[in-house]
């Protein structure tokens, strides 16, 4: 399987768990809304692009480096008179992130991505709108199908598996632990305000792979040695 391949880095990001308000936490990494977010942008293109383009493309994330994980606090205005129309957000944040990502998709629009993030319309931001990133290493590579029991990408959580941190990055690095949350796919729009869809569990962390209790499929980057699910 032929795909487009890059890696973003950030200074400061924050990729919003939905289920959290008051206290916004975020994913350790981008998930594949995010990514089709920064997508349509720099495509240039709008709201219903981007719902077409979810259906469309399968992506794959490698995190390779966050230094810390920190939350910030400001203030936003409320229809409401107490605290004088005022009100405090916190929100987690990452600094200085480094994955790697992976996009799928058929070869004509494969071949549009590749032009728009080699000449994008808009700055690059994957997050919030003021989260710039910088976009190194753009290349289309192929992918062949593998079973293996190590996993270096954010990978699907299955009832019942098992899986092993392993160190895989460099000395003195950030270490982040797997967790296992939830994120969505897809969105309905014919609700309004849309409603998320084609939820899925998945095991994130940066600085590390992890070995599963038994072999999975996934794509192999013969360039990098990383097993990567492709969801």
């Amino acid at each position: 399987m032929k795909v487009i391949r890059f890696t973003t880095e950030g200074l400061i990001n924050s990729f919003r768990i939905p289920q959290t308000s008051a206290h916004q936490l975020t994913y350790l990494a981008p998930t594949k809304t995010n990514i089709v977010g920064m997508i349509t942008s720099i495509m240039g293109k709008g709201e219903d692009y981007y719902y077409n383009l979810l259906k469309n493309i399968k992506v794959g994330v490698v995190p390779l480096q966050i230094d810390s994980l920190f939350t910030d606090a400001w203030t936003f205005r409320k229809w409401k008179e107490s605290g004088s129309g005022r009100d405090i957000l916190k929100r987690e944040k990452l600094y200085k992130t480094r994955y790697v990502i992976y996009i799928a998709c058929e070869e004509d629009l494969r071949a549009k991505i590749y032009d728009s993030i080699k000449n994008p319309l808009r700055i690059p931001s994957l997050g919030m709108d003021d989260e710039m990133v910088l976009i190194r290493d753009l290349t289309e590579i192929e992918m062949e199908k593998t079973e293996d029991n190590k996993i270096h990408s954010i990978f699907k959580f299955e009832e019942g598996m098992q899986f092993i941190p392993k160190f895989g990055g460099f000395k003195g690095m950030q270490i982040f632990p797997p967790r296992i949350t939830t994120i969505n796919l897809d969105f309905n729009v014919k609700k309004i305000p849309r409603k998320p869809e084609k939820f899925i569990q998945i095991v994130e962390f940066a600085g590390l792979y992890c070995e599963l209790s038994s072999p999975q499929e996934f794509y192999f980057d013969h360039e990098k040695n990383y097993n990567v699910e492709i969801l």
